[in-house]
């Protein structure tokens, strides 16, 4: 009697709970679509080369540690001590890293993840020094650290929530915030479809201090008198997070022991943009190599996915290597690199 109470408590959190975060979203009009209005854009950079090449359509498959990013409840339904590493060379010479670590218990799964977001140390300029050649430098970094708990409740339903800290630093500023990924997986029992939901980003407002943002020799009131050689700090504003509200949809439509065709599609309904739509496809064969593809609909720049991967078993473990390609139109391509081992 207590599992099921809990069950229904649980399952009713996990809809009401996103329900009041939608609350917040601001409805895009004609002439505003709040891109730009959200800090700490590395949080929505994809993990894993997996769920990147299938268009990054991943909430109803989640079924390897990089569900961490995607949709925490998946974690509830590994087995194995997993690890996973992403390494992706962004636009710009920025790159991201991404590690997971998924470790089993007797009530649960564990998860503990790290993404950083950095870029190569550039010269300060000024204007007696345009070309930046005296020697200070300055760089700019993200990172988020994250610990989930995921259980699964049923058979066919887990759910899963991830804390996380976050932090970005521009030369000698920083801004920092905590935020919860909450999310649900269910397994239908029909033809292997799945159903999983995920709402990620949900905290505080990101401030940026630091002694960048103040100013030496100033008057802070000019309509009052004796303020000259003061010291004052420039307002700053804050800003939230960039929330989502992912759902989707998986489907195993050909499987075999050692073949096998999946789909997925996500809907996404973020903060700071028009909803979207992503799907996805992947086809394995003979239970080692892996082809995949997919394509995300409503994006600027984004559009077409596609990418590979490997299952090698060695010894007592399984090394999982993943490919994907991006298409960013005039911006270019990205690459990312991901390995997944499971114990």
């Amino acid at each position: 009697m207590k599992k099921n109470i809990a069950f229904v408590a649980t399952a009713m959190l996990l809809v009401l709970v996103p329900t009041l975060a939608l609350a917040q979203f601001a409805t895009p009009t004609d002439n505003f679509n709040n891109n730009g209005t959200r800090a700490a854009q590395f949080l929505k950079l994809a993990v894993g080369g997996r769920a990147s090449a299938m268009g990054e359509s991943f909430a109803a498959v989640a079924n390897d540690a990089s569900a961490l990013f995607w949709n925490p409840a998946g974690i509830g339904n590994l087995q194995n001590l997993e690890v996973h590493l992403t390494h992706m060379d962004y636009l710009l010479d920025v790159s991201f890293e991404y590690a997971g670590l998924v470790i089993p218990m007797s009530n649960g799964r564990l998860g503990f993840s790290a993404a950083v977001l950095g870029m190569d140390e550039e010269g300060v300029t000024t204007l007696d020094d345009p070309d930046g050649e005296i020697g200070t430098t300055w760089s700019a970094s993200s990172f988020a650290l994250g610990m989930t708990y995921s259980r699964a409740l049923s058979d066919r339903f887990s759910v899963g929530i991830t804390g996380k800290y976050i932090q970005e630093n521009l030369y000698n500023s920083h801004a920092n915030a905590i935020a919860i990924d909450i999310g649900s997986l269910y397994d239908t029992g029909i033809s292997g479809i799945k159903i999983g939901m995920a709402m990620t980003n949900f905290g505080g407002k990101m401030k940026l201090s630091g002694r960048d943002l103040t100013q030496r020799n100033v008057d802070p009131d000019p309509t009052r008198g004796g303020n000259i050689g003061q010291s004052a700090d420039l307002l700053v504003n804050s800003w939230p997070l960039p929330l989502n509200f992912r759902v989707g949809l998986s489907y195993e439509l050909l499987k075999s022991e050692s073949s096998g065709l999946l789909l997925a599609a996500d809907f996404n309904h973020p903060t700071d943009a028009e909803e979207r739509l992503n799907f996805g496809a992947e086809y394995m064969f003979a239970n080692r190599v892996f082809v995949r593809g997919g394509y995300k609909f409503n994006y600027d720049e984004e559009s077409f996915t596609a990418g590979g991967g490997l299952n090698l078993p060695i010894t007592n473990y399984n090394l999982m290597i993943d490919y994907a390609f991006q298409e960013f139109g005039i911006l270019g391509e990205t690459h990312r690199f991901s390995l997944g081992f499971r114990l």
